[in-house]
Formats: C-alpha cells, sequence, structure tokens
C-alpha cells in the first residue's frame, strides 16, 4: 500500500511539473482581460484589446481575438503612407469602430468607440477638430431630446467634446465623452464618435487641440487615402522584418450630438496571408 501511494504520489509530481513547463511554453498576448471576473470591466478591457490589436472591436471573446490572443506568429501593425502631419493627428476607423491617435506616422495608441447607426451614421471624411470643451452642456439636437447642462449624468457628452469641422456642410460631429459605457463598440451614437471617458479625459483630449487632423472612414476609404490597419501572418524564423509601424502593449447631411455655446478650453520576413480578409469571406459579420 506504501509503495502505491508513492508511486501515484510520484506521478502526480510528474504531471504538475509536466503541466506547468506546458503552460509556461504557451504564447499568450498582453491583455488586461484573462484574469478578471465576467462583467462588464472585463468585457471593456476585451474591447480596449481588441482595439489595440486592429480588430473590430465588439468585446466578445470570439475566435478572431482568440487567435490573436494566443497565435505569436500573428503581428499587429501600421503602415501610414504621406502622414498629413508630424504632429498629432486622429483616424476613426468605421469598420473596426476604433480611434487610433498618430504623431506623424507613428501609433502613439488605439481605442474603442462607439459610432453613428445606420439611420444616424458617423460620416466620412477628412477634416480638423474646431472646438475643445471641458463639461459641455448639450442642446438636445434641436429639441430631438431633452438639453442637458454641463455636468448632469444625464448629458450624453460625458465631460469632454471634440468638435469637428468635417466640411461638405456636414455640421454637429464630434469625439467626446459618454454615460454609457456598454454602448463602447457599437454602432448606437446619432453620428458622434464616443469614447470610454478615461480615453479622452486623460490620453486624447490633452495631446489634441484645435486644428488637429481627422480623418473617418471605412477600412476601404482609409486604405485609399494610404492608412492600413493591419493583421498578418510572420514566419517566426525569418530574417528581420521591415519597416512598419508597431501598434504599442466614412456622408449624411444630419446633425449629430453638438453641445450648446459653452467656452473652449485652449490648449518584420512577413508573410502576407490577408488575415481580414479570410475572415471576411467565412462571415461578414462574424464577432471577434
Amino acid at each position: 500500500m506504501k509503495r502505491f501511494i508513492k508511486s501515484n504520489a510520484i506521478l502526480l509530481l510528474v504531471i504538475l511539473l509536466l503541466g506547468q513547463n506546458v503552460f509556461a511554453d504557451k504564447f499568450v498576448r498582453q491583455n488586461n482581460f484573462l484574469n478578471e471576473k465576467s462583467g462588464s470591466e472585463r468585457t471593456a478591457q476585451i474591447k480596449k484589446f481588441q482595439a489595440i490589436n486592429n480588430l473590430q472591436v465588439d468585446g466578445a471573446l470570439g475566435q478572431r481575438t482568440k487567435d490573436l490572443l494566443y497565435n505569436e506568429e500573428l503581428i499587429v501593425y501600421d503602415i501610414v503612407e504621406n502622414p498629413p502631419t508630424k504632429d498629432y493627428w486622429i483616424v476613426v476607423n468605421k469598420s473596426r469602430r476604433s480611434l487610433t491617435l498618430y504623431k506623424g506616422n507613428a501609433v502613439v495608441q488605439k481605442y474603442a468607440v462607439a459610432l453613428g447607426t445606420s439611420e444616424t451614421p458617423t460620416p466620412s471624411a477628412k477634416g480638423k477638430i474646431s472646438s475643445k470643451v471641458v463639461n459641455p452642456a448639450w442642446g438636445g439636437m434641436g429639441g430631438k431630446y431633452t438639453p442637458r447642462k454641463a455636468d448632469d449624468p444625464l448629458n450624453p457628452l460625458g465631460e469632454r467634446w471634440l468638435g469637428l469641422d468635417l466640411g461638405k456642410g456636414l455640421s454637429g460631429y464630434g469625439i467626446h465623452g459618454n454615460i454609457v459605457p456598454n454602448s463602447i463598440g457599437k454602432y448606437v451614437s446619432n453620428g458622434c464618435v464616443r469614447m470610454f471617458n478615461y480615453d479622452i479625459e486623460t490620453e486624447v483630449f490633452p495631446k489634441v487641440g484645435k486644428g488637429t487632423i481627422v480623418w473617418m472612414g471605412t477600412d476601404e476609404e482609409l486604405a485609399s487615402w494610404g492608412v492600413r490597419q493591419l493583421v498578418d501572418k510572420q514566419d517566426l524564423n525569418a530574417k528581420p522584418t521591415p519597416e512598419v509601424t508597431p501598434v504599442p502593449n466614412p456622408n449624411p447631411t444630419t446633425t449629430a450630438e453638438t453641445p450648446s455655446e459653452v467656452a473652449p478650453v485652449e490648449e518584420e520576413k512577413i508573410e502576407v496571408v490577408d488575415f481580414d480578409s479570410i475572415y471576411k469571406k467565412e462571415n461578414k459579420t462574424s464577432s471577434n
């Protein structure tokens, strides 16, 4: 009996050691959600992971997100041809529901966003920031909704507003905070770009100013303008990669959520397998 117990104890120890080695060797891309319990914070972290890694943002731990999470051969990078400025500028990707802050052709950071519905879509356009407002009031879209004062907890703009000049008669659009965090990653707004409050208040708002360039478009539109946000497969045994911009650890005339008048504040070899196209062919509406 003692010999049986000793043999099983040794076997168990071997299994445990082998198991630790197996898991120690398993690649897992940096993330902030695997150790989170289920809930809104975990979903928010999945959305941030998807945005940072050029995936379509929806907060679901689907196959594409799992592939990126566990497949070391997949690399994430941006190619920006002839950036419009060497300074900070913004790209809103309508296909992926993400906002990228660039400095020249370098990625500063990427963020998950919410965009307009099919009835009130976010326009495709090249424009610039025309105003910056801390604690904006909201005019209610000309009587469509109840106006909200600054600091009103029901104010849909949150506490930051970046008004946009998009030309072509497009007025009232902006990038702002929100009061419904779970709306991020969806097409639910009246055309504006919603961000997580921390992202716009702490990271984006302080870095940009009046005149900062903003491009908004689909994957196809952005590519035609020289901006490609990619996920590709690499050969881990190949020679060093070519130079790319790594990612760090689209016209309605309706009026969007314009705030009422408030004083503004100044202020590597790579084997390209077209990862995105493969999934589009399999299922155009597949979740991440």
